[in-house]
């Protein structure tokens, strides 16, 4: 079977990490006190969790990205 080369880590992968992340906040800024936030919430945890399972994200930045995504969670909770 051919060897597939991915790119750990690139910035395109992070911007969108980082989108997914902005589109969270919102979803919870714009839904308080529902089930919207916890859900958008746990969507990124899953994302990142694929992400660094499968290859593209390293474990590195997959602990800053998941406190950034905490931290943005917490800012808006």
């Amino acid at each position: 079977m051919p060897m597939i080369q991915i790119e750990q880590d690139s910035a395109e992968l992070i911007a969108q990490v980082r989108g997914e992340i902005a589109d969270m906040v919102e979803r919870m800024r714009k839904h308080p006190g529902t089930v919207v936030g916890p859900i958008a919430e746990e969507f990124v945890r899953g994302y990142l969790s694929a992400l660094v399972r499968h290859g593209p994200l390293s474990v590195e930045q997959w602990r800053q990205l998941s406190e950034e995504a905490k931290a943005a969670a917490d800012a808006k909770g």
